[in-house]
């Protein structure tokens, strides 16, 4: 039976004959015809099998393809509208293809979002010329907080506090916090560090955190000229080995950036979604379930596969560590003052007292308190504050003479 060749077949066989014949690029050839670059080689195989005949679908009796496809868009606007809207483009057609069965390539996505009026377009940031990243994981972490209605008025206002592996793109720990503060930083570096080790660097910003900012005060003292007391972070990655890199700008960090960038679309999308309204239930699914499948998605392998990341020595305990820090001097009646409270120091089995020595207090990230005296940690007990002349004091003293007899 003779064929009748519409115009439009015509044209698709030409234009699959000069991509045949490498006229064209497979991309280029994609764009023209608007299918997937997947699908050019499939048409170039029939088209070498059965010349133009098998352009021509012979589906008759079947619904026509462009009957299949305005009940596909459809689709895709149905849910749009009802279970991604505000998703990107690229975030909703990965859903399509992976979650709800539907194989389209980007631009068709694009195409109907727009024509429909659901989707507006995009401007593009201005082009920088970033760095080149570090040849191996571990060399640096960038880190750094978005501060994001992450759950946009469902629940709290949240600060995101991660970083990412300058390297590969990894994220390998990230937390939702109330707040930004010291023990907050604290608590997602000791995630990182179990996770993956120490980096040889981490670049930030000039946050007050990292760096002391102000001069006078507590904050600075004179030894030498001047000296600026080092932040409680500061001091810990210190102890641990860590560099640590001002940023100068905000543009300075362009990979943590953009990852925010990142999460304030897709991560807020995806909250969404799941219609999660709690910290908590934020947490676990960003942990669980968002970062493993972010890093699938946008990691990607180290110009050197040998890794800086350097394991946590046996004997370090981070807790004592990454923890507060702050020195005091052990009173008469044995007691010291930390945050309005009193604590008195009892005997050990090696020393009977410790009035005027110098000792370390720790305030763990899980609030607890934990006093030291050149390593050791000391028997503590927080009580109401004395005076060193009352009976109370004289009746301790003698007190502690007995127990010092008893565990001589």
């Amino acid at each position: 039976m003779e064929t009748k060749l519409s115009m439009e077949i015509a044209k698709r066989f030409h234009i699959l004959e000069d991509f045949r014949k490498g006229y064209l690029k497979p991309e280029k050839t994609a764009n023209i015809l608007g299918v997937t670059r997947q699908h050019i080689y499939r048409l170039k195989k029939k088209v070498e099998d059965m010349g133009i005949e098998g352009l021509i679908h012979g589906n008759r009796g079947k619904p026509s393809p462009r009957r299949i496809e305005e009940e596909t868009e459809e689709m895709i606007k149905t849910f749009y509208q009802e279970q991604y809207q505000g998703f990107n483009i690229s975030h909703f057609t990965e859903k399509l293809n992976e979650e709800e069965g539907i194989e389209i390539s980007r631009e068709k996505v694009r195409q109907i979002l727009l024509e429909s009026g659901l989707y507006e377009r995009r401007n593009h940031p201005v082009h920088r010329t970033w760095r080149d990243p570090m040849c191996k994981e571990g060399m640096m972490l960038q880190y750094d907080t978005s501060d994001h209605d992450f759950l946009e008025g469902r629940g709290p206002r949240l600060y995101l506090i991660g970083g990412i592996d300058d390297a590969t793109n990894e994220v390998p720990f990230a937390q939702f916090f109330l707040k930004d503060g010291t023990i907050e930083n604290m608590i997602v570096l000791k995630g990182i560090f179990e996770r993956k080790g120490f980096p040889l660097s981490i670049y930030l910003d000039r946050d007050s955190k990292f760096i002391t900012t102000r001069r006078g005060g507590l904050h600075v003292e004179l030894k030498d000229g001047v000296y600026e007391k080092k932040t409680q972070i500061a001091r810990a990655l210190e102890e641990l080995g860590i560099k640590m890199i001002y940023a100068g700008s905000p543009q300075a960090k362009g990979r943590i950036e953009r990852l925010w960038g990142t999460f304030q679309d897709r991560l807020v999308s995806e909250l969404r979604h799941e219609k999660i309204d709690e910290m908590n239930v934020a947490n676990e699914y960003l942990l669980n379930i968002y970062l493993p499948s972010h890093n699938k998605k946008f990691s990607k392998e180290p110009k050197v596969s040998e890794t800086a990341w350097r394991k946590i020595p046996e004997g370090i305990k981070l807790e004592n560590i990454l923890c507060m820090k702050d020195k005091r001097k052990v009173k008469g009646d044995s007691t010291i003052s930390y945050k309005g409270k009193w604590y008195k120091i009892l005997p050990t089995k090696t020393r009977y007292g410790f009035i005027k020595a110098e000792v370390e207090v720790q305030e763990h990230i899980n609030g607890s308190l934990h006093i030291f005296y050149k390593g050791e940690e000391l028997p503590t007990v927080l009580i109401e504050k004395r005076e060193r002349d009352d009976e109370n004091f004289r009746q301790e003293q003698l007190s502690e003479k007995e127990i010092l007899y008893q565990i001589s």
